[in-house]
């Protein structure tokens, strides 16, 4: 059979899909605002269409859809329904480029940190796990949204313990995988879950997003500590300390702790509550706060 070159077809369908690259390019071009990024790219095909269209190009196409998509993951902040086609771009890159591990990786974190998108994240996840079984990342990251953002333990641990299985995973993980069988949930587990993620990820897009969820996590337990100190000092002094620095100089703590994203820990002696300059909400460890 001759080919398509030889039939003289094969110039054609590249000059195509040249023209067709470059018109994304020109259609995809940087915006100013992420959300109106997000906007244009809900005329994009369908990411089958494009990984068909796209011929021997797909790893160009893909990197072309994911700088855009690192524009968007960079802002602070992402509304719930742009979210939505936050992931569709997502889904589409990792259609037209199944083995795209980066998109998997910083696509989930991104879909459960700049949006409340578990679902969607765990499907993009899956997805990956699929196409990429030797990736051990991917199910240590699902596992990380069972645990974190849907309060599944016994599911997280399964998951943390089949990334524990894929060669080259780090030895830890199995042992952080028995400790969600056997004991409560705690901020301290939360970090060391995260902590180790972020030790073993190399890309920064997911290490900036990584970063984010376990400064939050860090503050819950520092606020988790000072409350329980606080607690202990009333029952010791009979009332609520004049100020954070009393429970050091009565030595039910050594030191304070130092807010992680830089803000302060604001007490009210009054009530005997502490907060965080920088969290607008308190993180929940119990129960199901996200998710459908």
């Amino acid at each position: 059979m001759r080919s398509l070159r030889e039939h003289g077809v094969f110039w054609p369908l590249s000059l195509t899909v040249m023209v067709t690259l470059l018109g994304l390019q020109l259609y995809l071009k940087p915006w100013q605002e992420a959300e109106k990024k997000l906007e244009q790219m809900r005329y994009l095909p369908n990411g089958e269409y494009l990984r068909i269209a796209s011929l021997g190009y797909r790893e160009l196409l893909a990197d072309m859809l994911w700088i855009q998509a690192i524009q968007v993951m960079g802002e602070k902040k992402v509304s719930d329904s742009n979210g939505q086609w936050l992931y569709r771009v997502l889904d589409s890159i990792t259609t037209i480029d199944p083995q795209f591990v980066r998109a998997y990786e910083a696509g989930g974190l991104a879909l459960t940190t700049l949006v409340v998108l578990p679902e969607e994240s765990n499907q993009l996840l899956k997805k990956g796990i699929l196409n990429n079984p030797t990736e051990w990342k991917l199910p240590f990251l699902l596992g990380i949204n069972y645990y974190y953002e849907l309060y599944d333990d016994a599911t997280a641990a399964q998951y943390m313990m089949q990334a524990s299985q894929v060669r080259g995973a780090p030895a830890m993980l199995g042992t952080l995988a028995a400790n969600l069988f056997v004991s409560a949930r705690s901020p301290q587990q939360a970090v060391d879950i995260l902590a180790a993620m972020y030790r073993h990820t190399t890309d920064e897009s997911a290490k900036k997003l990584l970063e984010v969820r376990l400064r939050l996590v860090l503050t819950e337990r520092d606020l988790q500590l000072l409350e329980y100190a606080i607690v202990e000092y009333q029952k010791q002094m009979g009332h609520f300390p004049d100020s954070l620095d009393a429970l050091v100089q009565s030595h039910v703590l050594k030191t304070l702790p130092e807010e992680p994203s830089g803000g302060r820990y604001i007490y009210d002696a009054r009530t005997g509550t502490v907060s965080s300059s920088t969290m607008a909400e308190r993180l929940t460890l119990t129960g199901r706060r996200r998710g459908k």
